[in-house]
């Protein structure tokens, strides 16, 4: 055989299995809203972790494109909005850390059995910009983006087990859960000499119910 023949042959080949593969692919796009346990993991300045934050239930919604194959592989890309915070009571005194963020998400992961009925697993990065954060102790609103108390940036980890059931050729319902893990202290940076900074660290839980309509299949 000679050389020109063999290497048109293997062309061919991978533009038929790039064929296939686009062929066997589903393109989605998704929307989607969820209800959040969000929390925060604190670490005072002494390195010592501190356990009386308590979770505040909020919210988030998302707009996405997922791209599916036959074969079971999930990429998955997000844009929306996320609410986050924490409650504290000290000194008798109630104090509630109430945040948002605009956040995109990339990740990918697999799907067990496509078809009518498939449970699916995500892992995603994420990264956020704090657009609102407030403290709130009775009818004091303090402003910690203008103190200049807060990053304004945020990055983490999200996975998300779920299941997604097919209605339709074009319509499907998917509802998964979530863990938010922030891997970027979310603590202003200490001005030059002062003591070491405290550490704050997003967490969050959430249930989501979301719909994806297919494009492309």
């Amino acid at each position: 055989m000679k050389f020109s023949d063999m290497k048109l042959k293997v062309l061919l080949f991978m533009f038929g299995l790039m064929s296939a593969t686009t062929t066997m692919a589903q393109s989605s796009l998704t929307l989607d809203a969820s209800q959040l346990s969000s929390n925060f993991k604190f670490i005072n300045s002494e390195g010592e972790a501190d356990s009386e934050y308590n979770p505040t239930y909020t919210g988030a919604y998302s707009l996405g494109y997922q791209y599916a194959t036959e074969g079971g592989f999930i990429a998955r890309a997000n844009v929306g909005m996320r609410n986050a915070g924490a409650t504290m009571v000290y000194d008798d005194a109630n104090y509630l850390w109430d945040l948002q963020y605009a956040d995109a998400k990339l990740g990918a992961g697999y799907r067990y059995n496509p078809g009518r009925f498939s449970p699916y697993l995500i892992v995603s990065a994420y990264y956020a910009y704090l657009l609102k954060g407030n403290q709130v102790q009775g009818t004091s609103n303090h402003d910690l983006i203008k103190a200049g108390e807060l990053q304004r940036r945020d990055y983490g980890v999200v996975v998300n087990p779920g299941v997604e059931l097919s209605l339709s050729e074009y319509i499907s319902v998917y509802t998964e859960f979530s863990y938010l893990m922030g891997l970027q202290n979310i603590e202003a940076k200490p001005v030059e000499g002062a003591d070491a900074v405290q550490q704050g660290y997003n967490r969050a839980f959430a249930l989501t119910l979301g719909l994806a309509f297919t494009i492309t299949k």
